[in-house]
C-alpha cells in the first residue's frame, strides 16, 4: 500500500473554469475562525475559563498567484467586477475545498515582466 501524497499539483476552477496558477502559490484557509478562552473570577481565589468563538473571523481565504498574460488580467479584472458572487473550487489527491460567495479584496498589482506574477487574495464563506 502506498504511503501518503503530498498536494503539490492542485486543480483551481473560479467559477466553473481552470485557472492556469503559479506552482506553489495555493493556499487557503478553512474558515472555523479563531477562538478566545479568557477567565473568570469564582470567587475564594478560584477562576473559570469562558471559551467562545469569534465569530467575525469565520470566513476563509483563498490565496494564489497567475502570470501576468492579458487573459489572466482580463479574467482577473472580471472576477473583481463579480464582487462577491464568485465561486471556487480546489481538488487534488483526495481533497476538494469549495468557497462561496469568493470577493477579490486585494487591489492586485499588476506587474508586468518576465518573471513577475498577478497575486491574488479572496475571502470566501467558509469552506465546504
Amino acid at each position: 500500500m502506498p504511503g501518503p501524497i503530498a498536494l503539490v499539483n492542485p486543480s483551481v476552477l473560479v467559477n466553473n473554469l481552470s485557472v492556469p496558477v503559479v506552482v506553489n502559490s495555493v493556499s487557503y484557509t478553512e474558515g472555523r475562525g479563531e477562538q478566545t478562552v479568557r477567565v473568570q473570577s469564582a470567587g475564594g481565589g478560584s477562576v473559570q475559563s469562558v471559551y467562545s468563538d469569534d465569530v467575525e473571523s469565520k470566513l476563509s481565504m483563498v490565496k494564489f498567484a497567475m502570470l501576468p498574460t492579458a487573459e489572466n488580467i482580463a479574467l482577473v479584472l472580471g472576477w473583481k467586477d463579480n464582487t462577491n458572487a464568485n465561486v471556487i473550487s480546489i481538488t487534488g489527491a483526495g481533497l476538494t475545498r469549495s468557497f462561496t460567495n469568493a470577493v477579490l479584496t486585494s487591489d492586485y498589482e499588476v506587474v508586468l515582466g518576465s518573471d513577475t506574477q498577478l497575486d491574488l487574495e479572496f475571502k470566501t464563506d467558509a469552506a465546504v
